[in-house]
């Protein structure tokens, strides 16, 4: 029976990366199921005795509830896609042909392999300040549709 090499090729090792990384959508969940818990009960019931169906329920009611717990997971999640590390560090080591040569793995090994502290200090302020416009500009962004139930809390 012939075997798939998916981390040794340069073709399959990002997928298979990918692949790896959804055992970490379990902390999202876990956010989510919070989110749900705290949708008031009361505001599902008076839209079902309004006549209100399944889905006029979830768009009016649970979406705008649970569009700050959205927000969380998209903020987290778009900073932790700039800091893939522990992927590529235990499987590819970089490889195959620095295929998974991410931004963070190439940092370290500036920095510890290769001893050049001064560029990777470098490199890590880039990342610092990319991460912080795209974070600032999903802040700026959620003003439309993300929902507070206290206003003008943001």
């Amino acid at each position: 029976m012939p075997t798939s090499q998916w981390i040794y090729s340069e073709r399959t090792a990002i997928p298979s990366l990918i692949l790896m990384s959804t055992w970490g959508f379990g902390n999202a969940m876990v956010i989510f199921l919070a989110g749900l818990q705290g949708i008031p009960r009361q505001l599902l019931e008076a839209a079902s005795i309004d006549g209100a169906g399944t889905w006029a329920r979830f768009r009016s009611v649970t979406l705008p509830f649970m569009t700050p717990t959205i927000f969380y997971n998209l903020v987290t999640g778009v900073i932790a896609t700039f800091q893939v590390f522990n992927q590529a560090y235990v499987m590819t080591q970089g490889g195959p042909n620095n295929a998974t040569l991410f931004y963070i793995y190439y940092l370290y090994t500036k920095a510890f392999t290769q001893g050049q502290m001064g560029y990777a200090a470098a490199l890590a302020w880039v990342l610092f300040v990319i991460v912080l416009i795209v974070t600032l500009l999903l802040f700026r962004n959620a003003r439309s549709w993300v929902y507070y139930e206290m206003g003008d809390a943001r």
